[in-house]
This record gives C-alpha cells, structure tokens and sequence, in this order.
C-alpha cells in the first residue's frame, strides 16, 4: 500500500493488480475484457478503438476505480469517498471531481460551532500514526446528523502525455489503459493535490 501523504489522493498499485490476478498479469486486463464495447468506437462501422484520449482516458478510469474494481486498480485515498474523471459536454475536455467528506471541525468553530448532540461523520477504527481514516455514515438515523462533504473539480483541459488508443481489446488496450490511468493520476494528485490539502489543513 501506498504511504499516503496531504497531496497524494490516488495511487496506481500495479503491485496488487499483478499479484492477486488470476491470470497472473493483471486484475484489471480481466475488467477491461468484460466491457469489450466500451472501448470500441461506437460511431465506426467496423470494430475500432476509441478515437479521442480524453473519452479513452474516462473510460479507463472508470474500469480502474471503485465500484467497477474494489479494490480499485487506482486506490483512492480512504479519506476522500471518491475520484471521479469526466469529460465536458460542450468540448470534450477532461475534469476530475475529488469528493471530500468534511468533519464538523474543518466547518464550524466559534459562534458556528456545532452541538456536540449533532453526529459527525464516523470513521474506522485508527491505527498508529493513521491520518487518512475512511469515513462512513452513523450507525444510527435516531439522532440529528449534520454530514458535509465538498468536490473539488480539477480542469484536465491542459492535462499532457493522454494516450490516443490503437487497440480496442487484448495486450495493447491493456497496456494503454495503464499508460492513460497512471497519467490521470499523476494529473490530480498534481492539481488538486495542494487544493485538497488546504481544505483539510487543521
């Protein structure tokens, strides 16, 4: 598992994803082959892969990370509830949506403050020296809960290096679905990383 640190969000564990598959390559080539349509351009008469690297790059992504692969090839940081690759419907381009779970602490203080009798959200049982503990909703509805979470949104317009794919399935689509999703991740981690970091700054 990755160290995780304020500006790393997601991790790409190429380790886990060749040591727990069961062809013994990878765990996500066996994903990528269970949607053979959604990598194949659905304008073409023939079978053709995708022809932008953003649509290419969503759906890579999509494949790679929770709930399609738990655990994702792309771990998400257990703090955040989720990292998520679009892109725009006017242009195409790409943007990336952190999901931040906010406890009352990073929201209210001074005269804001929330009442103690007010549920926060709860998190997992930390071990030593664990800073980025998941967050999970009350066990019970019987009291008030006050659950905030934010999104920060990262433009991927800019983003450089996104692979156009050749291939649509096998050995190649697998390679490039790596190539597209290590690049995404190093993208956010570079943009929101920082932005992630203030928000959550005690």
């Amino acid at each position: 598992m990755p160290q995780w640190n304020d500006q790393l969000l997601v991790y790409v564990d190429d380790q886990y994803d060749q040591e727990y598959a069961d062809d013994r390559i990878s765990r996500y080539g066996a994903y990528l082959r269970q949607r053979p349509d959604e990598f194949r351009d659905g304008w073409s008469d023939e079978p053709a892969p995708i022809e932008t690297p953003e649509e290419f790059a969503v759906h890579a992504w999509r494949v790679a990370t929770p709930p399609v692969m738990a655990p994702g090839y792309v771990r998400v940081r257990p703090d955040l509830r989720r990292v998520t690759l679009h892109r725009d419907e006017d242009d195409g381009s790409l943007y990336a949506e952190i999901h931040i779970p906010l406890r009352h602490h990073h929201i209210g203080s001074g005269p804001k403050r929330f009442p103690y009798a007010w549920q926060d959200w709860d998190t997992e049982t930390a071990l030593a020296g664990d800073r980025y503990l998941t967050h999970l909703e009350p066990r019970t509805i019987r009291q008030t809960a006050v659950l905030t979470s934010t999104v920060v949104r990262v433009s991927g317009r800019e983003w450089p290096h996104l692979i156009t794919p050749t291939a649509y399935e096998g050995r190649t689509l697998l390679d490039e679905a790596r190539q597209a999703v290590f690049t995404v991740a190093q993208h956010i981690n570079d943009d929101a990383g920082p932005i992630v970091a203030r928000i959550l700054a005690e």
